[in-house]
C-alpha cells in the first residue's frame, strides 16, 4: 500500500512538472498569427474587387463575426476541457466531426499554398519551376505539422512581435499617399455584390474553428479568452485599415484588380512609392507567418485524421496529407483561375457551415451546461 502511495504520488509529481502543450500566452500569439495569415495579400485587393468602396466594410464585418466566432470557440474549448466524454455516441460524433474537420482543412491548405504559388510566381519568380516549389512547400508543412503544437506555439509567440510592426508599417504607409478617402461615400449604395463577398470568400476567412484540433494541450488562465479576441481584434483592425485604404484608392477603378492583385503591390501605389519597396516587408514577414500558419492547418489535418482512425505515429499523417496536397494542387488547382474557382465556388460551402459551427457548439454546450445545472439543483433539494 505504501508503494502504491508513492507510485500515485510520483506520478502526480509528474504531470504537475509536465509542461502545457500550448501556453496562454502562445495561444494569444497563434491566434493574433491566424488572423493575419489569408486576410492581409489577397483578400483584401477580392473585397475590393467586388464590392468597390464598400470592400472595408466587408472586411469589418468578417472581422467582427471572426472575434465572434473566437469566442464561442475558445469558450467550447474550455468547457469541454473541463468535462469527461466517453461512449458511443461520443466516438461517433468523434468520427463525424474529424471527417469534416479534416476535409476543411484540406482546402485550406490547398488555398495556403495556392496563394503562395501566386505571390512568389507573379510578384518575386517569374521563371519559377512550381514543380520544386511545391514539393518544398508541402515538404516544410509536413515538418510543421508532424511536430507538436507546442512547437507552432513558440514560433508564433516569436513572431508575433515581428508581425505586429510589420503590418501596422505597412498600413501606415497606406494612409501616407495621396487618397482621397472621400471616394468611399457613399456606402452600400446599389452594391449587392458587397453582400455576396462573405459568403463567396469564406475560405479565406473563418480560420479560428482551427483550434479546436488543440482543445486538450491548451493552457486557460482567467483573461486568456479575452485577451485572445483581443489579438483578433487588432488583426483584424489592421485588416480593416489597409481594406480600407485600397477602397479609396481603387473603389472607382475595380476593373484594374483580378485575382492576384495582393495588397504588398497595390499598396505601391496608393503610397505613391514614398518608401521604396515596402512591400517586400510584407513579402518577408507574409511568406513567415503564411509558413506558420500551414504548419497550424498541417497539424489540425493531423489531429482531425487522429480523431477517426488513431495511430502510433501521427507524424505519418502529416506527410501523407502533404502527399495529397501535392497531388490535388496538380490536379484540382494547377492554374490561378481554377484555384479560384474552386475556393469560391466549391469549397466556399463547407467553409461557410464551419464557420457556423463555432456558434452551434456554443449554444450545444451552454444546454448542457443548463441541464446540469438543473440537476444538480435537484439533487440538493432531495437532499
Amino acid at each position: 500500500m505504501f508503494s502504491s502511495t508513492l507510485t500515485m504520488n510520483s506520478d502526480n509529481a509528474r504531470e504537475c512538472k509536465r509542461p502545457k502543450a500550448i501556453s496562454s500566452f502562445q495561444l494569444i500569439c497563434m491566434t493574433f498569427i491566424i488572423g493575419l495569415g489569408l486576410n492581409m495579400l489577397n483578400l483584401p485587393a477580392l473585397l475590393v474587387m467586388d464590392g468597390g468602396r464598400d470592400g472595408w466594410l466587408v472586411m469589418l464585418f468578417l472581422s467582427v463575426f471572426d472575434c465572434a466566432a473566437l469566442y464561442c470557440t475558445l469558450a467550447v474549448m474550455d468547457f469541454l476541457k473541463k468535462g469527461k466524454y466517453d461512449g458511443k455516441a461520443y466516438r461517433v460524433l468523434k468520427i463525424i466531426f474529424g471527417v469534416i474537420l479534416f476535409f476543411w482543412t484540406l482546402c485550406k491548405l490547398m488555398l495556403l499554398i495556392g496563394e503562395a504559388r501566386l505571390f512568389f510566381g507573379k510578384t518575386v519568380y517569374d521563371n519559377l519551376d512550381w514543380l520544386v516549389f511545391l514539393g518544398l512547400l508541402c515538404a516544410l508543412a509536413a515538418v510543421l505539422g508532424g511536430g507538436g503544437a507546442r512547437g507552432l506555439g513558440r514560433l508564433c509567440e516569436l513572431l508575433m512581435p515581428i508581425a505586429l510592426v510589420t503590418v501596422a508599417v505597412i498600413v501606415l504607409t497606406a494612409f501616407s499617399g495621396d487618397v482621397d478617402f472621400g471616394n468611399i461615400f457613399p456606402t452600400l449604395y446599389n452594391n449587392a455584390e458587397a453582400f455576396k463577398s462573405p459568403l463567396k470568400y469564406a475560405l479565406w476567412t473563418g480560420n479560428y474553428p482551427i483550434l479546436f484540433g488543440f482543445f486538450r494541450n491548451v493552457e486557460f488562465k482567467k483573461h486568456t479568452k479575452m485577451l485572445c479576441v483581443s489579438a483578433a481584434a487588432i488583426s483584424g483592425a489592421l485588416a480593416t485599415a489597409l481594406t480600407f485604404a485600397l477602397s479609396a484608392a481603387y473603389g472607382s477603378v475595380t476593373q484594374l484588380i483580378y485575382y492576384g492583385n495582393n495588397a504588398a503591390d497595390m499598396n505601391q501605389y496608393v503610397s505613391n512609392y514614398n518608401f521604396g519597396r515596402i512591400d517586400l516587408i510584407v513579402f518577408t514577414v507574409w511568406s513567415v507567418v503564411l509558413l506558420v500558419e500551414t504548419g497550424l492547418f498541417q497539424q489540425g489535418c493531423v489531429r482531425a485524421l487522429t480523431s477517426v482512425v488513431g495511430v502510433k505515429k501521427p507524424w505519418l499523417y502529416s506527410w501523407l496529407t502533404a502527399l495529397a496536397v501535392y497531388i490535388l494542387m496538380h490536379t484540382v488547382a494547377p492554374c490561378d483561375v481554377r484555384l479560384f474557382n474552386f475556393a469560391t465556388v466549391y469549397a466556399a460551402p463547407l467553409a461557410v457551415g464551419i464557420q457556423l459551427l463555432p456558434l452551434i457548439a456554443a449554444a450545444v454546450c451552454f444546454v448542457v451546461w443548463l441541464v446540469r445545472k438543473r440537476k444538480e439543483g435537484k439533487e440538493v433539494d432531495k437532499a
